[in-house]
């Protein structure tokens, strides 16, 4: 009687260990995906940093231009060294990565030439939906102004048409991505 008592007791020690086992495991995949989500918010917050700095290059190489004839850097290297200029002429003090994948923005062409604006190439949908992104007025026809589906639609830049101080320059895209170039009002 007693050897039958103790093997039901194996069984059942048994069975707790794979209990213990899977809540353990459970635990550990949910510490991984908040980690995950942790550094992604973390990658987000330097991606809009540097945005920010690139919206200052922007503007400023812009502004810096001959009032008759202003433009874009025609790459984003003369936003480091601005040809232009006879002496050394910095708007950007390096030109940076993009924080999420690691590697070179997408670039937005603009109007007369040259770039206007940067965009992240990552994959995905950003965890801040639309936080704290002011945007240039989009066309009346498009029906949330206020959306982001992935990075390429947080786009920095500068627009001549609105104000840097009020900070409302980060270009976003149209409904039709063939009419990136196309100035905005």
């Amino acid at each position: 009687m007693r050897a039958a008592r103790q093997h039901g007791l194996r069984g059942y020690t048994y069975i707790v260990v794979l209990v213990m086992l899977a809540v353990i495991s459970m635990a550990a995949a949910l510490t991984l995906e908040l980690a995950e989500t942790n550094a992604r918010r973390a990658a987000e917050t330097e991606l809009f940093a540097v945005g920010k700095e690139f919206e200052r290059a922007f503007a400023s190489y812009y502004r810096q231009s001959p009032v008759g004839s202003r433009r874009f850097p025609d790459r984003l290297e003369d936003l480091t060294r601005d040809p232009r200029a006879p002496g050394m002429r910095r708007h950007l003090r390096r030109v940076y990565v993009d924080p999420l994948t690691g590697s070179a923005w997408g670039a937005v062409p603009a109007p007369g030439g040259g770039i206007m604006a940067v965009y992240s190439t990552a994959p995905g949908a950003p965890y801040r939906e639309g936080a704290n992104v002011r945007a240039a007025p989009l066309a009346a026809s498009t029906p949330d102004a206020t959306a982001t589906h992935s990075y390429a639609d947080w786009r920095f830049g500068y627009d001549p048409s609105t104000d840097l101080y009020n900070r409302n320059n980060i270009i976003r895209p149209t409904p039709n991505q063939a009419s990136a170039s196309a100035p905005r009002n």
